[in-house]
Order: structure tokens, then sequence, then C-alpha cells
């Protein structure tokens, strides 16, 4: 039995957010206040025994910030497990968690272990029953925004079942069982759909049975190690009754010997005589108990655990380690614990935020891949922010958080993606996840955490993109929140299938190169022409209605379209000058560069294969300024991947550092206006002036291109 999927609706920034997991090590990814700690504390509050969150807890913040009004709203986490065996349910509230029939319907959805049943557990968080039926009996009238203006959180209750079988992140769903709030409606609690909410569940039987640990991101190892319930004292608890009796009289037989031995000590025992006398004086010896001082130390075994702990071969107390040792030896601890009481709970589940804390890179990747042995008695379900960690997790346990607008998304990059490759690429006796998580241990962080991709297919879109961006709009890709991948090939195909609506909801723009016939140009192939149309009708035909992925081709190759722009033609002339040496061939070069296009076509690929592709673009990076200019495909590459990601600000930005650089401009009145814009309605007016006033410059094309894709 392990916990499959969690459902969380209306709590906090999760509207309506479905995180799925498998056995083994798990992990939440997503840039900063996308939700990753929200969900852990949703999972908390439905399974943790130790994180009882009721109504004094509850608290306005809460609710969703979007909402206008969060009164009468319901909170509701739901918890799928699978994979229960026939042992589990043998075990009375497994049992209840099992549905009486399997609802088709609702597992069309679900991905699941065949042949096992399945368990499902909610908590509803909802205003009690008295507040639903006020609410229910002023339905499209005025008295419901009364009722509803006055509800406290005291009003709220935590209800728990189990074996609904819906989709609460369905927003039918959430209409048919609450109501449509907004519209002054709400359900009848008198008249509740139990296949809707499931059966009331005591959750007390479910947290007896279940055992969830979590380590914060924030973690006091010292202070938890001293605590009464550490994993050393839940250790000897579990196995307690295995320790031989013999061995258990022996200690104790110690332990009054040395409580005897403690006691008869001159000096202990003259202090409890002392302490008589002085009772004897006070009270007299009539009245006066008869005292003595001894050592008590106690004999049974969980007092004894108490004053076990661990400590180096060195004998050095632990608190001396390091603290990434020492957020490894707790979490050690924990899996050892969990493994010694496998034999009483159902199941274990760890929740660790940012295991990565503290900890070295590559022992980063040593305790993931330790985590993942587990798998028979712990699931592990972490958050991290690590390079490291997100590029050796499997991908189809990764689940990716993004920022819309005042709620976050969940997404999964392995959904029906084998299913995918199988019709689509017809990869039939390989898994399309399995190939990329090899493909892309180097490169997996980039395209996990960017807002936008952008897939290239060699070293020079790789080095020249990033350049041109900074030099001509004053901001990195990083800014962007754009990630460049080098594919290393034209096998685009593979990558670009994560994104889509059910997978990563994420720009994804390929570049690639059509290596058009060119007439008169010698260095042209009719054979890379006619794989680059195929190219082209390959990826159209599989990625041609998906809005996530857009291709962007180069007519030619990116150093031949690149060239072909007047302005950078200086800089290729540079680069010929850097890396020839005799007068004569640097001469030639030039001044083919600038003759007809089939001339210039042949010495530029000529350069490129003397050079190398890869050294060339170092070499023309490092010439770059802001008169370079970005050909139209890259630049549409960039408005497409950056999206909605390239704000006003960052605009405002933008121009600001283009105003700058263009000191031979006409462009006084935009200077001013810039130093006495104070409203964003001001600035975006400017920057349309600048636009209209200088169409040709990098921002006015970014910014046209950007409302093409309708993104402004």
């Amino acid at each position: 039995m392990y916990l499959k999927y969690i459902q969380i609706v209306n709590f906090r920034n999760l509207l309506s957010a479905k995180f799925q997991f498998d056995e083994g090590a798990n992990t939440i990814i997503g840039e900063n206040d996308a939700g990753k700690s929200n969900a852990i504390t949703a999972m908390r509050i439905l399974l943790d025994s130790s994180y009882y969150y009721n109504v004094k807890r509850l608290k306005e913040t809460d609710f969703p910030f979007e909402f206008s009004e969060w009164k009468g709203h319901w909170i509701i986490i739901s918890a799928f497990f699978d994979k229960l065996t026939e042992d589990d349910k043998s075990v009375e509230v497994c049992a209840e968690m099992i549905p009486e029939n399997e609802n088709a319907d609702f597992l069309k959805s679900y991905i699941r272990c065949e042949g096992y049943n399945y368990g499902v557990v909610t908590v509803f968080i909802r205003p009690n029953k008295r507040i639903r039926k006020a609410l229910y009996e002023a339905s499209g009238t005025e008295e419901f925004e009364k009722i509803r203006k006055n509800i406290k959180l005291t009003d709220y209750e935590f209800v728990y079942t189990a074996r609904s079988q819906v989709d609460f992140t369905n927003p039918e769903v959430y209409k048919n069982i609450v109501g449509d709030i907004e519209n002054k409606v709400y359900s009848d609690p008198d008249n509740v759909d139990m296949s809707l909410t499931g059966s009331k569940i005591e959750i007390l039987d479910v947290w007896s049975h279940l055992s969830v640990v979590f380590i914060d991101a924030l973690r006091d190892v010292g202070t938890e190690m001293h605590k009464p319930k550490n994993p050393i004292r839940r250790i000897i608890d579990a196995i307690q009754s295995d320790i031989e009796l013999m061995d258990l009289e022996t200690i104790q037989e110690k332990i009054r010997d040395l409580n005897a031995t403690i006691a008869n000590v001159r000096q202990i025992s003259d202090i409890g005589v002392k302490i008589g006398n002085k009772m004897d004086d006070i009270i007299g010896m009539v009245y006066s108990p008869d005292i003595m001082l001894e050592s008590k130390i106690k004999e049974d075994l969980p007092s004894i655990s108490r004053n076990l702990t661990i400590s180096t071969t060195s004998q050095h107390d632990i608190e001396l380690l390091g603290l990434g040792h020492l957020n490894m030896l707790y979490i050690a601890l924990k899996l050892v614990e969990f493994e010694y009481n496998r034999n009483h709970e159902v199941m274990n589940i760890m929740l660790i935020e940012e295991p990565e804390a503290h900890i070295h890179a590559h022992i980063q990747k040593t305790l993931f891949d330790k985590l993942q042995i587990s798998t028979e008695y712990t699931q592990v379900v972490m958050t991290t922010h690590s390079a490291q960690l997100s590029e050796i997790a499997e991908i189809r346990k990764v689940n990716v958080m993004k920022i819309d607008g005042l709620h976050s998304v969940v997404m999964q990059p392995c959904n029906g993606l084998d299913e995918f490759g199988e019709k689509e690429l017809k990869l039939n006796k390989i898994k399309l996840s399995k190939r990329l998580e090899k493909y892309l241990d180097a490169k997996r962080s980039v395209l996990l955490f960017s807002k936008g991709v952008i897939l290239v297919e060699g070293d020079a879109e790789e080095i020249m993109l990033p350049s041109m961006v900074k030099k001509t709009l004053g901001v990195s890709l990083d800014e962007l929140g754009i990630g460049v991948i080098n594919i290393g090939s034209v096998s685009f195909e593979y990558v670009a299938s994560i994104f889509a609506e059910e997978r990563l909801r994420r720009r994804c723009a390929i570049v690639t190169d059509l290596d058009a016939i060119l007439e008169n140009a010698e260095k042209c192939k009719k054979e890379a022409a006619d794989r680059g149309k195929s190219r082209k009708e390959k990826l159209e035909r599989l990625f041609g209605n998906n809005k996530y992925v857009q291709m962007f081709y180069a007519n030619y190759t990116f150093e031949v379209d690149f060239t072909n722009i007047e302005k950078n033609r200086s800089y290729y002339k540079q680069v010929i000058e850097e890396n020839y040496q005799k007068d004569d061939t640097i001469k030639k070069h030039k001044d083919c560069i600038e003759e007809s296009e089939a001339k210039r076509y042949d010495t530029v690929i000529s350069v490129a294969n003397y050079i190398g592709k890869g050294w060339l673009a170092m070499s023309l990076a490092d010439d770059l300024d802001y008169n370079v200019v970005i050909p139209d495909y890259l630049l549409r590459a960039v408005a497409f991947s950056g999206g909605k990601s390239i704000s006003d600000a960052v605009l405002w930005k933008m121009l600001k550092y283009t105003v700058k650089c263009n000191e031979e401009e006409d462009i006084s009145d935009i200077k001013d206006g810039i130093q006495c814009s104070n409203s964003l309605t001001e600035q975006n007016k400017i920057l349309k002036l600048f636009c209209t006033k200088f169409p040709e410059t990098m921002l006015s094309k970014l910014v046209k291109y950007m409302e093409e894709n309708g993104d402004r």
C-alpha cells in the first residue's frame, strides 16, 4: 500500500491541484512561492497524527487569495492509496477505505496498479451543518450574503470520510458538493450524495496504522534527538519484545547494583543523614519520617532508552558534527525506525523539505539513490530546489509546480508520455520516459525549472543566443526564465513531447535549420535540404496543434542566416582576422562575405568548418555589442518561450537599457518620459511610443512578436 495521489482544493495558493506519487522517493519541484510547502502542509493535515490541524489553527489565509470572499467555501484534501493487498485488507481501517464498487469513470484519469484494491480518505473543512442549512434555505436571496458575511472560522468543522470516488479538482464536482456560492446557491446538507463525499470515518483509526514523519527544511537535529519520542526511542519501543529476558534481567541487576553503589557513597549518604537530622530539628523525631538519599535510575527499558544516544567512533558528541552530517544521520535514523516499525503499521510516509540543506552536491545524489531502496517500507515525498536532485529523480516520480496568476498548478511530465511515444513516435519496445531520463540527466533541471524552454540543435545557438539577448536587450535569458537546451542533434521530438496540456504546461520553442538549397552555392547539399524539409513536416505533424510547442526555422543554418544580416558581417570578419594567419586568405574571405549570397554562403560554411562551430560561436560572442541583430526566427523563439514571464517591469528595464545604448538616436522625448514616468500606464505609453518611433530595434520587434502571440 502506498500513497498514489493527493487532491487539494482551495488550500492557500492550491486552488485545484492533483499530485501523483509512486513507491520509493518522489520529488515536488518548483520556483519560490509555488506552493511546495503548502502541499506538504495539506498532506500533514490529512495524514499526520502529530499535526492535528483543527478549527483553532485554521486561518483566513488558508483559503485562496483570489477568492473575493472565503466565507462559505470548503477546503478539500483527499488521499488515494493504491496497491492495497489482502494483508492490508485484513486491517479493518484499510477495509473501510476500499470502495464497495469501483467507479470506472472516476478511474479514467487515474493511473493505478491493476489487480490490487485502492482506498480513499478525505477531509472536508467546511461550515457546520447549521450554517450550511441556513445558506441552503437562503439560496437565491439577499439573505444569503448576510448569512455568509457573519460566518466565522469557529463555524467551520473538520469531517473525515472514506471511499469517495470523484475528482475534486473538477469545478463541476465542487459545485455538486458545495454549490455555486458566487451565484448564491448552496447545497442541501440534508441531501448529501455519499457517492461524492464518501462515508464518515474515524481518522484516529487511520492515524494509528499510518506513520508520517515530517522533516523540516529548517531542522534542528540536535534538538530532535533530545525529544522523548526521538527515533532511537521509537526503535527501542519496536524491538523491546524481541530482547531476550535474560539480557533484560542482567541489565536490571546491574542497574540495581549501580543504584546501591551510588547510594553507599559516603558523601551522598551523609547528605541524606543531614536532611533527616534537619527534619528532626524542624518537626521533632515523633513526626519526622526516616529520610535517606538514594539513586533511582529506572530499570525498565523505555527509561533506559532515554539515555541512549549516538556518538562518533572518536567518542565525540554528535552536536560536534557538521549540519550536513547531522541531516543525513537524522534521515538514516528515521529510515531505520520505519524499517523496525513496518510490521506494526500499514505504511510509512516520510515528508522532507529540501533534503539538500547543508549537503554537498555529490552526497545529495548518493542520498537520493539510497532513499530509492526504501521502497518496501517507506515512501518518501520531498520538496527541492536542488538541480542535482532534479537531475537524478525519475521523471515519472516528479511533480512540477508553477505559479499561474494568484494560484499554482501541478504538472506531471510523464502523464501519458509513454503512450505518446508508442503512438506518435513508434517506440514500441522502448518507454519514452525511460529514454528521457537517461538523455536529460545533465539538463533536466533546466527543463523542469525554467518558465519556458528553447531547444536548439547545436553549440552555435546555445552559445550565441544568450549573448545576443544580453547585448541587445540588457537582460539575460535567466532573468526572463528561459532555459536553452542543446539537443546535440535534430531529435527534438523526444524532449518536446514533454510539453503538452496533460504534462508540462510551459512553452517550448524548437529552433532548427532547414538547410535550404541556395542556387550557385557549392556548399549546399540536396541531402541536407531534403532532411530539413522532412524534419519540418515531422515536427508540424507532431506539434502543429500543440499550443505549448512552436517551431522556428533558420532558412539555411545559423551561421549563414546570422551573416546574411548586413550589420552582423563585421563580427564575422573580426573572427576571420582572429583565426587566420595569412593576409591574403583573410582578405579573400572578408571580400567574399560582401559579395553574392552564394559566395557568402560558401565562405561562411568554410570558415565555420575550419574553426569549428562551437569555437566560432565563442569567438563571435566575445565580440558582440549592442548593435548586433538577432536573426528574426531566434527573436521570435525568445518572444514565444518567454510569454507572459516577460513582464512590464522587465520590458521597462529593456527600454531603459536600449535608450542608454542609443545615444546617437533622436530619443530625447523618450528619455524625458523615462525620467518623469511613475505609473505603469505612463511607462506603457512611453514603451509604445518608442516601438512606434524605432520599429527596427530588437526591443520593438520583441514587443511586436509578443503582441502577435497574445502575451500583451
